[in-house]
């Protein structure tokens, strides 16, 4: 928490015949960020590693044969653990072998089965389309015989039936009407031979829809459909004994598709990344950065593999020259608790914090779930919450960080429902252990503008921290700095004694107004100060630089303009955080809304179906419209008025080598 993971850059040297079993340990490890050697300066000199793309295309076939499989199987199940990456040159035959083995056990039954369920499809639609012409009493062997007619069956609107027989009149033909169905005519057209041509585009202008009956049809339509339903049985018969042999065949096999599908899969990926990989002779180059407490575990293994040949050298990060002059940046791997983790995709929609600044996850999601709950307060509504969220926890495993959040949400709604003593908008069931939102509207919102200011407290800090730690000591007394911090905290604290105790005396006002002044006067006055000593220093070190220079009067207005706007800013920063009150009050205010049209409908009963359904339908509107909004005001006052103190982002993610199984999961399906 507080800060990223600290990570050692490290350069690891390979003989090429030791390179596939290092891609494996690579592969285990997986807490590696590889470096685009491309990027560095041999990848400038041009020794850059050709991906193996005959190995990487076996391995895309071998990954879209297991994915085929397990999708024809059905296989159902949770993924297994691969305990050890695969070594993608020695294991790719083994792979392919097992997935071979499993293809010729499984595709003569899927086989059978794609094939039985077409015969089936096609009788049954065979049926239903002979159904369609059975009022007719069609003797097919007799129609076949025709040698000098043609003769077409099927569809076409009511209404269209009078045109079609206009656009025939010009030759000899006979339109047959067998039934009506769904304002749509069952017909049969025939004509001569030598006609077919004009039949055809006249069925076509009247929208005829053909059948498209076979042309080996023998008999009358009532045996044809009365043998097709008796073939119907055997084939359904055969169909669940093929059913149960793949059921068979995905429990026999499923465990080892999934397994071969994920060691494809990693296979794949570890040597995709080994594009990134340098190459000088037979020696294979990669860099990237670790974990420091994983560094000698990795080494290890590393050097055991290769039987010491391998080389495998750490760097501190502030010792790396790529990163001091700004080529390269640390990666940032967050480390936070399990409850914590899930705010970090809130983080980083904002920006990836740079390795020089403190990491805001945790002050995110201790805030966020408070500002949530104090806008969202009852124990009904904070318990559907938490269930919804346990729902998406246990069921969508895609979408687990977002059912941790709203379980904690929900927990948070709860607890200030019961401060507010507030179920499901019943306000006298309990009493409430802090107050009543619609009836201590002042006190609420005084105690929303003090979450504010401390929020905002908390923004200037962190700031001054992250000065430090970047070691920006020229911005201490910026508005931004510790002089903004002091004025703020002196407006801050005038106004908490004015509304709790009363009006400063003359000495407070006096030495409060003198303070003020002075931290006016250094904000408005350091950026000048601060311009002019370094366009001095620039003048001294280059003294024929022809750069143009803005004026001081241009720079004093600049910072007269700057002083005023951060001044307005603390005021509206503070002031934005009494939404909360709002937001809290507007959801007792749905619940009076809801109630007053429950006893409209029940025309003041407070009984009945009405109003109980009534009651219903309002709480989930309630429940689904102000945790959206409330949800978007809670992202907004973090984002606008606590991240913009301090955040400044511009770092990279940590990007490891394979992702976790929820991201290959993902990928996957995709």
């Amino acid at each position: 928490m507080f800060k990223p993971v600290r990570l050692f850059r490290i350069t690891i040297q390979v003989p090429d015949r030791y390179m596939s079993d290092v891609l494996g340990i690579l592969g285990d490890f997986r807490l590696l960020h590889l470096i685009n050697i491309s990027e560095t300066r041999l990848g400038q000199l041009g020794y850059v590693a050709a991906t193996r793309a005959e190995l990487v295309a076996r391995f895309e076939q071998l990954l879209k044969n297991a994915s085929s499989l397990l999708k024809s199987l059905e296989v159902k199940g949770e993924i297994p653990a691969v305990e050890h990456a695969p070594r993608p040159e020695k294991d790719i035959f083994f792979l392919e072998q097992e997935i071979n083995q499993i293809q010729s056990s499984t595709l003569p039954v899927l086989s059978k089965i794609e094939h039985t369920k077409r015969q089936l499809s096609q009788k049954k639609d065979l049926i239903k389309k002979m159904q369609l012409v059975s009022p007719a009493d069609i003797d097919f062997t007799r129609l076949s015989s025709l040698y000098f007619t043609v003769y077409r069956f099927g569809t076409l609107p009511i209404e269209n039936l009078d045109r079609l027989e206009e656009s025939l009149s010009d030759i000899h033909h006979a339109i047959v009407k067998i039934q009506e169905s769904r304002k749509q005519l069952v017909v049969a057209a025939f004509c001569l031979k030598e006609d077919s041509e004009v039949l055809d585009r006249a069925l076509k202008s009247a929208f005829f829809n053909g059948l498209d009956l076979p042309q080996d049809l023998k008999g009358h339509v009532g045996q044809i459909i009365k043998d097709l339903k008796d073939e119907l049985g055997p084939l359904e018969t055969e169909l669940e004994q093929l059913e149960r042999e793949k059921e068979e065949l995905a429990k026999k096999y499923g465990t080892r598709l999934l397994l071969v599908r994920e060691k494809a899969y990693l296979g794949r990926i570890l040597l995709k990344a080994s594009a990134k990989f340098g190459k000088i002779d037979h020696t294979y180059l990669l860099t990237g950065w670790v974990p420091v407490d994983s560094y000698e575990r990795l080494k290890e293994r590393i050097l055991k593999a290769t039987k010491g040949l391998a080389v495998v050298d750490a760097v501190d990060p502030e010792e790396v020259r790529e990163v001091r002059s700004g080529i390269i940046k640390i990666p940032i791997l967050f480390n936070n608790p399990l409850l914590i983790r899930p705010f970090e995709r809130l983080t980083t929609l904002y920006g990836t914090p740079s390795y020089q600044e403190i990491e805001p996850t945790v002050f995110l999601a201790i805030s966020f779930v408070l500002l949530f709950g104090m806008m969202f307060g009852d124990v009904g509504h904070g318990l559907v919450l938490f269930l919804a969220g346990f729902y998406v926890f246990r069921r969508l495993y895609k979408y687990i960080d977002y059912g941790i959040i709203l379980m904690e949400c929900g927990v948070s709604s709860m607890l200030f429902g019961f401060l507010y003593g507030s179920i499901f908008g019943l306000e006298d069931l309990f009493p409430a252990l802090w107050l009543h939102p619609m009836k201590d509207i002042g006190r609420f919102m005084f105690a929303s503008a003090i979450i504010g200011v401390g929020m905002i407290s908390l923004g200037f800090v962190l700031n001054l921290l992250n000065i430090i730690k970047r070691k920006e000591y020229n911005k201490i007394l910026s508005a931004s700095g510790l002089t903004g911090a002091l004025l703020y905290w002196l407006l801050a604290g005038l106004a908490i004694r004015y509304y709790t105790i009363g009006p400063p005396g003359p000495l407070e006002k006096a030495v409060s107004e003198g303070v003020a002044a002075l931290l006016l006067f250094i904000m408005f006055i350091e950026r000048p100060i601060r311009l002019f000593l370094r366009q001095k220093r620039t003048h001294l070190s280059d003294a024929s630089s022809k750069q143009k220079k803005p004026s001081l009067s241009v720079v004093i207005l600049e910072s007269l303009i700057e002083t005023l706007d951060s001044v307005l800013r603390f005021l509206a920063n503070t002031v934005s955080f009494v939404r909360v009150a709002a937001f809290a009050l507007t959801h007792a205010a749905l619940f009076l809304g809801v109630f007053s049209i429950a006893d409209m409908v029940s025309h003041g009963s407070r009984s009945g179906i009405a109003y109980f359904l009534t009651l219903i339908i309002g709480n989930i509107v309630i429940i689904v419209l102000e945790a959206m909004v409330v949800s978007i005001q809670t992202i907004r006052l973090e984002y606008y008025e606590f991240f913009s103190k301090f955040f400044r982002g511009g770092g990279v993610p940590f990007k490891p080598i394979v992702e976790t199984e929820k991201d290959l999961v993902s990928d996957k399906g995709a």
